[in-house]
């Protein structure tokens, strides 16, 4: 017993500094606070509590870990009373510091993502994907019906995947519409130096501007020079067409005269250290060091005087002051100056960069840090039934017995999906390398049945798999399904597509069931990444006057060429099985009036911690409009538990609006976007940072878009070849059969 006592113990220790951990890190205003490197904080914390034989020791090792960096708090004994937070008396001239989370700011990810500071200049890291653009665009009267060229002289100087210069050319039709664009996005300028590119494309007849100008797409320098923009005559020669200041000769107050030049986180300057032509040329930069805010981000805030009191376990509690005062250099509060210095020298001393998850205070130090990301900022705790604290000892007590890296990869996905977050998932680029077998796997009719083969020797369509290496196959994905996070639908999808992964190269051996005759196959796992059949056109004609197009595929540029024909066809399939590849204007030739729903998208505006009191949400929608032509005739969607995020965001205005039946099976029930953050040790944590409600308010998470008309596989269907969905669907739009 002795032995099980001391382990509740470190469990104790660990949970206390957890709580602690969250509670001063995103509530507490302090400047020492925002001083700290709160990853290394973790690590070096998790050891010093660790050690703590009682909670009269682990009280003493809070206080030396946290008063330091938070001044004011307090841990007291749970019989005892906090002293009151004591306010200044004369408050001139001081001003309130306290935190605002619109959602949470994790870093470079967090797109639309904050945490900052009232009164404080807070850095906005700057996202890795923003687009730093210079801009020009001149009347299109003149040259409607012809063809342009847009050529400008470009070098760059990036690294690392999506950080690239490109060239755009756009022409602007009446009534907002898009007439031809090009922006290199399939030809990305990444050589580091000088050359000339061209962009050429067609004025449509009731153009109204033409819009041009060179961007940096993510982080790095790009220089332009030398613009120069023409149109064809009649007699096939290019004709030049003025811009205002081509060479970025001009400046006014150190930006380009004539040209717009603004976008958060980039700097424009005019250099005249060598230019391609004249003197001077544009730099574009951002070296990925974000901007300044200070502000606030919505209306409300802790005022001092504010505390929250908090139970820690093991028979201690803390008192956190919300809002404290500063003047006009620091946070007031009694400091201990070499406490917070000694704390920071030991910080300095860990190499974060050399640790890895083989280290078990890196472990633990990452389940710390994910817990509380989670616990006061996942939006979805009001519908997923999970005991979130009870869960922070279950991953404790199993992450102490891990003993590699690998181990808790699995431990901290098993974490994730008790979240029911189909977003959620630990990525790390050792452990994710796995392999597959040379065929792709569904569940139909309660059966592991194989719906695509690359090995056709050996696997054919509708091969049942009973069992691989004794394991039965059902076995297999519920095995898998522990790790994952999401809906069961979801889930499900999920495991039969990762059926079995394990090391390349290595050999299993594969129960069969064909034909009613059970036999075995040895077959190696070789597959990396995706297996996929050539399926059908992009936008197809499949019988008289029906159009099927696959949106995964075929984008809104392909789609628009066509509209007139879609718009007037007998029926119209749009396959959403899958991920829509930009084209949801497609739901404007859809709508019979404006969308009105404003509200279906939810960022929460926190101040107080463990989600208590949210005092409001960012809300959004897309307020789609309509668009001619209206498209007249029968149209169905097909979708199945693979339509996840942006893909259930566009079907919900086909099932709100009832804009055409919804063959298939439910989607994945998981929408919002991801707001990832890393964790020591090489892990990715990816999740759901806002809400996403369907547009009558009701619930969409784990739920999804249901289908009008459900429609499942069968083994038989497999075998033959034929798409079951594709079919129920044509029959619709045949009018064989009437909508349930």
């Amino acid at each position: 017993t002795m032995l099980k006592a001391e382990e509740k113990q470190e469990i104790q220790n660990l949970r206390s500094f957890t709580k602690l951990y969250g509670y001063v890190k995103y509530f507490h205003p302090s400047d020492e606070a925002s001083e700290v490197d709160w990853d290394k904080f973790a690590i070096y914390g998790v050891e010093r509590v660790l050690s703590a034989k009682s909670s009269e020791e682990l009280k003493v090792i809070l206080e030396e870990l946290f008063l330091p960096i938070a001044p004011t708090i307090q841990i007291y004994y749970s019989d005892e009373k906090p002293e009151s937070f004591v306010i200044t008396e004369d408050n001139t001239d001081l001003e309130v510091v306290a935190w605002q989370h619109l959602g949470v700011g994790l870093g470079a990810f967090s797109n639309i993502y904050r945490s900052i500071r009232v009164n404080r200049e807070n850095l906005i890291p700057q996202p890795n994907y923003g687009f730093g653009t210079v801009t020009q665009s001149i009347n299109a009267k003149d040259y409607r019906g012809k063809e342009i060229k847009l050529e400008a002289y470009v070098r760059t100087n990036v690294s690392g995947s999506g950080n690239q210069g490109q060239l755009w050319l756009r022409v602007d039709r009446k009534d907002k519409d898009m007439g031809f664009f090009d922006n290199m996005n399939d030809r990305p300028i990444i050589i580091n130096e000088w050359k000339e590119y061209e962009i050429v494309g067609n004025v449509a007849d009731d153009a109204e501007y033409i819009v041009f100008g060179c961007f940096l797409k993510g982080l790095g320098q790009v220089w332009v020079d030398g613009f120069q923009l023409s149109y064809k005559d009649s007699n096939g020669d290019w004709q030049p067409i003025p811009i205002e200041n081509p060479g970025f000769e001009e400046e006014h107050l150190g930006k380009p005269k004539m040209w717009s030049a603004e976008s958060p986180g980039y700097t424009y300057k005019i250099e005249n250290d060598n230019p391609q032509i004249g003197k001077n040329c544009l730099l574009i930069e951002n070296k990925g060091e974000g901007y300044i805010f200070k502000g606030t981000l919505f209306d409300e805030y802790p005022k001092v005087g504010e505390v929250v009191n908090k139970e820690l376990g093991s028979g201690l509690f803390c008192q956190i002051p919300l809002a404290i005062y500063s003047d006009s250099t620091r946070t007031l509060g009694q400091k201990n100056k070499t406490s917070f210095e000694n704390l920071l020298s030991e910080l300095n001393k860990i190499d974060i960069d050399e640790l890895t998850t083989d280290n078990e205070y890196v472990r633990l130090g990452d389940v710390v840090i994910a817990w509380n990301v989670f616990q006061h900022f996942y939006p979805y705790f009001d519908v997923v039934d999970v005991d979130w604290n009870e869960e922070l000892t279950i991953t404790f007590e199993e992450v102490l017995t891990n003993q590699n890296g690998k181990d808790f990869y699995y431990s901290l996905n098993r974490m994730i999906a008790k979240l029911k977050d189909g977003h959620g998932h630990a990525i790390h680029e050792v452990y994710d390398k796995q392999a597959g077998f040379m065929f792709v796997v569904n569940w139909i009719e309660n059966q592991v049945v194989i719906t695509l083969s690359k090995d056709t020797n050996n696997f054919k369509l509708g091969d049942i798999i009973l069992s691989i290496d004794g394991v039965p196959a059902e076995q297999i994905l519920i095995n898998d399904e522990e790790f994952i996070s999401g809906s069961p639908q979801y889930k499900r999808k999920i495991s039969t597509y990762r059926f079995s992964f394990g090391g390349e190269g290595t050999i299993a051996k594969i129960k069969i069931k064909r034909n009613g005759e059970v036999f075995e196959i040895e077959a190696g796992r070789n597959r990396k990444g995706h297996l996929s059949k050539n399926g059908r056109q992009r936008i197809e004609e499949i019988e008289e006057s029906i159009y099927y197009i696959n949106l995964s595929k075929a984008d809104m540029q392909e789609i628009n060429e066509k509209i007139d024909v879609i718009a007037d066809a007998k029926g119209v399939i749009f396959d959403l099985r899958g991920y829509p590849n930009s084209n949801h204007e497609i739901i404007s030739y859809l709508l019979t009036k404006p969308d009105t729903s404003k509200a279906w998208m939810r960022v929460s505006q926190i101040i107080y911690p463990d989600q208590e009191n949210i005092v409001g949400f960012e809300e959004y929608g897309w307020e789609m409009q309509t668009k001619e032509p209206h498209i007249q005739g029968k149209v169905v969607f097909l979708i199945d538990g693979r339509a996840i995020s942006y893909c259930e965001s566009f079907m919900s205005f086909i099932e709100h609006y009832k804009l055409a039946e919804i063959v298939g099976q439910p989607t994945a029930g998981t929408n919002g976007n991801v707001n990832p953050f890393l964790l020591p040790g090489g892990f990715k944590i990816r999740w759901t940072g806002m809400k996403v409600l369907k547009h009558d308010g009701s619930q969409h998470h784990l739920i999804g878009i249901q289908p009008t008309v459900p429609v499942e596989r069968t083994i038989q269907g497999v075998i033959e070849g034929r798409d079951e969905f594709l079919e129920k669907a044509l029959e619709i739009i045949e009018g064989e059969t009437e909508s349930e």
